[in-house]
């Protein structure tokens, strides 16, 4: 290694804690950008990634005494270093600067591994392909990585090679035109994976956590409306930093979500974007990447646990009320069914609805009806349809589960599944047009579901499967909701389109519209303690 004499270091703020510094401390000064910091096991240095005279060098940052070495130079780029558990070696994306294919180029970005005392790097893969923004496994034996090996499309997937050295092996990956998964991050106990998502170029950034033993299995933690990525772990695992935008925010800045709640809150961390946190081994500080300045250089802060209010803001400001309407067929019913709520719509059977399991079923063509139900005359205001659901199995045929008819509106809204098995909520404009939110997803056959399909006072139509918000979201339903004729639920209003193959454990409508923490929490939780 060499010293880097060209870049202005300003000490890091010893012991940083909430009373010595209360705000970021600017950590590295001069020119290129400084980015990607990550913090060494023992607190001792910071790696970070320059960008200067055409090339990316790796280099460590001494917290102590400030110096800067350059631990890889060039020529090519050396990206996104990562810490080995035990603090002997960092991992790193290497790309060599190529002129054109006809000269030959043997490998794209691949993965490398150097001593962090210093030496020759050694690879551990190779091809043309972009594998990148590694990790390693908390027991250090493997390393999690980015890659787009294995793509047919513009893709990127999760995939793993062991460190001793060996072939990369698939962990998870969506061959489909601009999916993404990226950035891994395990968590200190081993059992999750946060990461990076992306499905489509229209989409937002989202950071997920997927199951270490079955990458598939995931949980959303972020929102359609905001873009998040780059999540970090705190030592103690009780949150998750990222880089994140949320609709009205400046620029770019550093977010932190509180588990199990799901809650959310940016840090403040001066003017300009920032980017990329990495946490202090104590888990008391944070690092990360500003541009206030004009480049982007390395700033610390202490951490102080942000007290999370309700995040929802203008058009969601008006969280659910109590329900007006709420069935639950945890026991079959006698002639009528009880309304759980107080206000009176016990419901009446048509036809044979079948109980058992404690659900309902509608095979036969039955369906629950209220006549002139009470407490469904949201006029333009937001309200709130949710159902535990089971998909028993599918059909090629549209299925009502749930509509309440108006004098103006007979579709007034509907949670139903499309002939591909898809589940929709739907509201209505002042004209009658019909609004609809649409799962991301083919439900799952077997599993029961939450659901939450909502209207807001601005008349977005948005649902939420899970605890996770779906894509799929509508506009300008702003149809003014009487008082309602009828409700039903197992089949049109009319007898259509009836609910074969669906079980509905639980029924319910309320004004207003749910707060992030009720969408999420519950289910989060659920996610994290199976």
């Amino acid at each position: 290694m060499r010293a880097l004499c060209d870049l202005v270091v300003i000490p890091l703020c010893m012991g940083l804690g909430a009373g010595l510094c209360a705000q970021p401390l600017q950590l590295t000064s001069g020119p290129g950008d400084h980015t990607e910091a990550a913090w060494s096991p023992d607190g001792s240095c910071i790696a970070f990634q320059l960008a200067a005279e055409g090339d990316h060098r790796l280099c460590l940052l001494d917290v102590a005494g400030g110096q800067v070495t350059v631990l890889v130079d060039g020529p090519g780029h050396a990206l996104y270093p990562a810490w080995s558990p035990d603090g002997r070696w960092i991992v790193y994306c290497h790309q060599n600067i190529t002129t054109t294919a006809v000269q030959g180029i043997e490998n794209g970005a691949n993965l490398l591994v150097v001593s962090a005392a210093g030496g020759e790097p050694r690879r551990l893969t190779s091809g043309l392909c972009r594998d990148y923004v590694p990790c390693f496994s908390r027991d250090g034996e493997s390393i999690l990585f980015s890659s787009s090996r294995g793509s047919k499309q513009p893709s990127v997937g999760l995939y793993s090679v062991p460190f001793a050295g060996g072939e990369p092996r698939e962990m998870i990956l969506e061959d489909s035109q601009d999916v993404a998964f990226v950035e891994p991050a395990v968590s200190p106990d081993g059992r999750f994976i946060a990461h990076g998502f992306i499905a489509g170029f229209r989409s937002n950034w989202a950071v997920r956590l997927a199951r270490a033993t079955d990458p598939t299995q995931a949980f959303s933690l972020t929102e359609p409306s905001s873009s998040c990525t780059s999540p970090a772990w705190s030592p103690d695992g009780r949150w998750i930093a990222c880089t994140g935008y949320r609709p009205g925010d400046e620029g770019w800045g550093i977010y932190v979500i509180s588990l199990p709640d799901g809650g959310m809150a940016r840090l403040q961390t001066g003017p300009g974007n920032s980017r990329s946190p990495a946490w202090s081994p104590d888990g008391d500080s944070l690092v990360f990447e500003n541009n206030r300045s004009g480049g982007y250089q390395l700033y610390s802060m202490p951490f102080v646990a942000p007290t999370i209010v309700a995040e929802e803001t203008g058009a969601e400001v008006q969280e659910a009320a109590g329900a007006v309407v709420h069935y639950s067929f945890a026991r079959a019913p006698g002639e009528t069914l009880e309304d759980l709520s107080g206000t009176g719509n016990a419901g009446t059977m048509t036809g044979e609805p079948d109980f058992g399991e404690g659900a309902v079923a509608f095979d036969s063509g039955g369906s629950i009806d209220v006549a002139a139900p009470r407490g469904l005359d949201f006029g333009t205001g937001p309200f709130t349809v949710a159902a535990e659901i089971t998909v028993a199995g599918h059909t090629e045929t549209l299925r009502i589960i749930a509509v309440a008819k108006y004098p103006e509106s007979p579709l007034g809204w509907q949670l139903y599944l499309n002939e591909e098995g898809q589940l929709w909520f739907n509201s209505r404009t002042p004209e009658n047009l019909y609004v609809g939110a649409r799962s991301d997803f083919r439900l799952p056959e077997g599993k029961r579901l939450s659901v939450l399909g909502y209207r807001d006072r601005s008349g977005k139509v948005s649902l939420v499967i899970d605890g996770t918000l779906q894509q799929s979201t509508g506009t300008g339903a702003m149809l003014s909701y009487p008082d309602a004729e009828l409700l039903r639920l197992g089949r049109q209003y009319n007898g259509s389109y009836v609910a074969e193959g669906v079980l509905v454990h639980e029924f319910e409508v309320r004004p207003g519209v749910p707060g992030r923490r009720e969408r999420i929490s519950r289910h989060l939780q659920e996610f994290l303690n199976p």
